[in-house]
């Protein structure tokens, strides 16, 4: 497996590893390009930071399988901006703490709840001090979309650091998720029952086993087609747009390791329809809680000076378009609504597609050049309906 680093220093970028030390002792590595290199590269009076934070199963890596004319990252640097990658704990690059070793049950007590709640404050408090700036620009795919309204219903205060979000195919309610792969395990183990049977694990024996097989069998041309099928049922099937160019790549980086816990915790998404912290069973929530199962997220904090730009498609099978429509009648005019317009959009296409740069990167680029008051060209934002809902 080729390390992040190695990957951008060979498409002639810098790249600095940095280390945040969360409250609870994890110690989690995080990524900066801290400028482009390339002779396109756009300079400016300032180098605004911006954080990109990736899905379940991911780690920044996922982020830079696209080469430089297409991947999130590298156009962000070109742009002028100060580009930092987290990587949550118990991921591939995340799996150090100041006391726990991370082969004990102890280091994988965690679920999505400790990645909003703690990892991505500590990410962005690091940053913001590092860099001697008061805000930064936030970008989630999926998971990242999740734990950044955790962080948000949790502590408000965090709304006054950020400067644009933009959150890609967010995994927040997940009641009507279609994956025929996913959707059967979540019925057995989003129960409560199943907190503790599975309960502080992690998922690294069995990645390292799906990487190897997939790696060696996608490989070949007959197969990759299938390769792509599958992918296609875990995430909306039978989309074109999957740039097979990168499919081996990417399955040399996923899946990476999570905790048992944070899988469960999206499969309890699906059962309860509700976006809440983990449900224990009922003794350990009345400890933790007070009250059993726990009370939602309260979305009502969320409120920040410039919307939130969600981006979602038809096609999406674990966000489906029903749950983004239930977010939108909680939120309102707190975010901004970007509905792809092509029928056969999925949840991988919004980091894997051959037409990502423009339909999603150069969008997300275009928001964050009109909120810094720079020169640039617009019209990118073109590529999604004109009344989402």
């Amino acid at each position: 497996m080729v390390c992040f680093c190695t990957r951008i220093t060979r498409h002639g970028y810098p790249c600095e590893q940095h280390t945040v030390a969360t409250s609870d002792g994890y110690l989690l590595t995080v990524f900066r390009i801290p400028q482009s290199f390339s002779s396109e590269g756009t300079k400016h009076a300032t180098t605004p930071a911006v954080i990109l934070m990736n899905c379940l199963f991911g780690t920044s890596d996922l982020w830079i399988i696209n080469d430089p004319n297409n991947g999130l990252p590298f156009l962000l640097a070109n742009a002028g901006y100060d580009v930092w990658l987290g990587n949550s704990r118990g991921n591939l690059y995340s799996q150090d703490h100041m006391s726990l070793n991370s082969k004990s049950q102890e280091f994988w007590d965690f679920s999505l709840d400790e990645i909003g709640q703690i990892d991505v404050p500590a990410i962005i408090d690091y940053i913001t001090e590092k860099v001697q700036q008061l805000k930064l620009h936030y970008v989630g795919y999926s998971q990242g979309g999740s734990v950044f309204f955790m962080m948000l219903a949790t502590k408000p205060s965090y709304a006054d650091k950020i400067k644009t979000s933009q959150l890609l195919g967010p995994g927040v309610f997940m009641c009507y998720g279609q994956s025929p792969l996913v959707k059967p395990l979540a019925q057995i183990l989003g129960r409560p029952f199943a907190a503790n049977f599975l309960a502080n694990m992690s998922t690294h024996a069995s990645d390292k086993i799906i990487r190897a097989l997939t790696t060696t069998f996608c490989q070949f041309p007959l197969l990759a087609d299938l390769c792509g099928a599958v992918m296609n049922l875990l995430a909306g099937w039978g989309s074109p747009y999957l740039n097979k160019d990168i499919l081996l790549d990417f399955l040399q980086t996923m899946p990476a390791t999570i905790s048992i816990r944070q899988l469960m915790h999206y499969f309890q998404f699906l059962v309860s329809c509700e976006f809440r912290p983990y449900d224990f069973d009922v003794e350990r929530n009345m400890l933790k809680y007070g009250m059993s199962p726990p009370a939602a997220y309260n979305l009502q904090n969320v409120h920040l000076q410039h919307p939130i730009d969600i981006y979602f498609s038809d096609n999406d099978f674990f966000v489906s378009t029903r749950d983004i429509e239930h977010l939108f009648h909680l939120l309102g005019d707190r975010a901004s609504w970007h509905r792809v317009i092509y029928a056969k959009f999925n949840h991988f296409d919004f980091i894997l597609a051959k037409n990502v740069r423009e339909v999603i990167n150069d969008c997300v680029l275009e928001k964050m050049e009109k909120y810094e008051k720079r020169p640039s060209k617009s019209g990118f934002c073109r590529h999604f309906k004109n009344k989402p809902f």
